[in-house]
């Protein structure tokens, strides 16, 4: 709270004044915490702001999406569904593979902002979150609606690779920090393509990862001498009639749902969520790169397969 009398003000001032400088000298630790709480409550007043005056402008205007949303024709959001992609070339054979009345296409140029380390500047400067933004209608932050989200499902389809998987995670850090309702609504879904096709005597089937591969090996291909295998070397160089078999086929896809533990949900929006989701996330998302080398070296000795 502020004090509103100057005289109360300039007393308090010059009694805490000296000892408050002295203090922050002489204690480099506790001073960098206070500073990095300064700063987060600042971005937060700002960011908070920012999100009421772009709610402001949208509801004074007619409903506009981004240019290169390939948007769904039904107009009710049961049923339907999102893809978020990474990329104009995934992104085109998505559009090809995708089923026109219900799946709706938002490829994404370049890498998502990582909103964990971000100033709310930032965050309101670009241009790709602010599509996304645009796409769903649900808002952000304490002005979110699950009632007005578009689509029924919004699914992330990045590669099967772990330039995909890094994708993937900033996107879930997007939503978890200016979304969270979409996941504590189930809507937030993970696509699921595969890495690998096995062929063997006319049989074609699909690994999602090395250990699935091993494993088709091991069972479906045991018996078979030659076994042609092929890597996809992203969704863009998959074939649209292989993309919509594979993972956008709502009768043969498998998705994974994006979840929190029950003890996670329902907590209002703020700056600081609680529990060990939040901890993760500002482990290895936030802006303290030592916390990210001290999970490193806990979690290097666990590690089986790495993808250069």
């Amino acid at each position: 709270d502020k004090l509103t009398s100057v005289h109360a003000t300039r007393l308090i001032e010059t009694a805490v004044k000296d000892h408050f400088e002295h203090w922050l000298t002489g204690d480099n630790a506790g001073s960098k915490v206070l500073l990095e709480y300064l700063i987060e409550i600042a971005e937060e007043r700002r960011r908070a702001k920012d999100v009421q005056e772009m709610n402001r402008k949208s509801a004074t205007r007619k409903l506009r999406l981004p240019g290169k949303l390939a948007d769904c024709s039904k107009k009710s959001s049961e049923g339907t569904e999102i893809f978020i992609v990474e990329g104009d070339s995934a992104g085109g054979s998505a559009k090809q593979a995708r089923s026109r009345e219900t799946q709706a296409i938002l490829p994404l140029r370049g890498k998502v902002l990582n909103v964990a380390s971000a100033t709310s500047d930032k965050i309101r400067q670009n241009q790709e979150i602010s599509d996304l933004i645009q796409a769903l209608g649900c808002g952000t932050g304490k002005d979110f609606s699950i009632d007005k989200l578009r689509y029924e499902r919004v699914i992330i389809m990045t590669d099967a690779d772990v330039d995909g998987a890094h994708i993937a995670s900033l996107l879930i850090t997007l939503f978890y920090q200016e979304m969270r309702g979409l996941i504590e609504h189930g809507a937030l879904y993970l696509a699921l393509p595969p890495l690998y096709r096995l062929t063997a005597g006319g049989e074609s089937v699909y690994a999602r990862d090395d250990a699935h591969k091993e494993e088709l090996m091991k069972t479906v291909f045991k018996s078979k001498k030659k076994i042609e295998i092929s890597r996809f070397k992203g969704l863009g160089e998959m074939p649209a009639a292989q993309l919509k078999e594979t993972t956008m086929d709502m009768k043969k896809r498998n998705l994974l749902r994006v979840v929190l533990p029950d003890a996670e949900l329902g907590q209002a929006f703020s700056k600081k969520p609680e529990g060990p989701t939040a901890q993760m996330i500002d482990r290895l998302m936030g802006k303290n790169p030592e916390a990210r080398f001290e999970f490193i070296q806990e979690n290097a000795q666990f590690v089986q397969d790495i993808d250069i």
